[in-house]
């Protein structure tokens, strides 16, 4: 085996390291307590490596270290570590991007007062209990080492994270996923004239929010109406609402199966970030 050198520590169980050349996230109870950058760690105290292997998984993550308090940052990644653990382990490198980001993401909305609504709440809690009862733990490690108030939807928001991690599809559902994925970029740039950045937050906030919403197609699953919500950012946002209607209708097409209003409404909130954010 070879040998992990020490980049940054993050506190006395986390910690950024160097091996053979790749940036790795190590975590183990105690791993980093009294190293400094530059030495070797005990590979007997690693409890789980990340390995940052792509440079788009290594921007984004330090996208995230970089523009997050430290302490918060540490916590939420031990929080992470903690849903691993119980997953037995199957946490991916992707996964660890994607779950970081929205926690972060959340964390930014409590701050300031913004609680989101989850339509699909009871509908995650039914379909995907085990998820739910992690998440749910997750969600009270937060609110109890950051001081916080996460409302109940965030554990909805946070199983279906989860459950995206351990979930398989077929090789023609994930053909599929891409295509729509990527016609929809297309519909936005279009529809916005603007060149979206394949590599922003915003970008991988969409995607997965996208992936979501095709999976709860593919499910059949319907969801709550949100009609209220809905006219109101068909008002205040014509432009990424019309785009929105294209993108469901390109859905409709593609998975040959009904895509439910509902669904108008949170892409609307999506293409919004782009409009405002490039």
């Amino acid at each position: 085996m070879g040998k992990y050198i020490i980049e940054k520590t993050l506190n006395n169980n986390v910690l950024v390291a160097n091996y053979y050349e790749k940036e790795v996230i190590l975590v183990g109870k105690g791993i980093s307590f009294g190293k400094k950058q530059g030495e070797e760690i005990n590979t007997d105290l690693i409890e789980k490596v990340y390995l940052l292997e792509s440079e788009n998984d290594k921007n984004k993550y330090k996208q995230l270290l970089d523009g997050t308090n430290e302490q918060v940052f540490t916590i939420v990644l031990e929080v992470v570590n903690g849903i691993d653990k119980q997953l037995g382990g199957s946490v991916s490198e992707k996964t660890l991007i994607s779950l970081t980001d929205h926690i972060l993401f959340a964390i930014k909305r409590v701050k300031e007062g913004i609680h989101v609504h989850n339509p699909f709440l009871k509908e995650t809690e039914l379909l995907y209990p085990r998820e739910y009862q992690i998440a749910e733990k997750a969600v009270k490690a937060l609110n109890e080492k950051l001081n916080l108030q996460f409302i109940e939807s965030e554990a909805g928001f946070i199983a279906l994270h989860i459950h995206s991690a351990e979930v398989k599809h077929s090789l023609h559902d994930i053909h599929n996923i891409k295509e729509i994925i990527q016609k929809a970029i297309i519909i936005i740039e279009e529809g916005l004239e603007v060149n979206i950045n394949k590599d922003s937050i915003n970008y991988s906030r969409f995607v997965r929010h996208l992936h979501f919403a095709i999976q709860r197609v593919l499910a059949d699953e319907r969801i709550p109406d949100a009609t209220n919500i809905e006219m109101l950012l068909k008002a205040q946002y014509p432009v990424c609402y019309n785009i929105s209607v294209k993108i469901v209708k390109m859905m409709q097409t593609q998975l040959k199966k009904p895509v439910y209003q509902s669904e108008l409404a949170y892409l609307t909130m999506h293409i919004q970030h782009f409009n405002n954010n490039l």
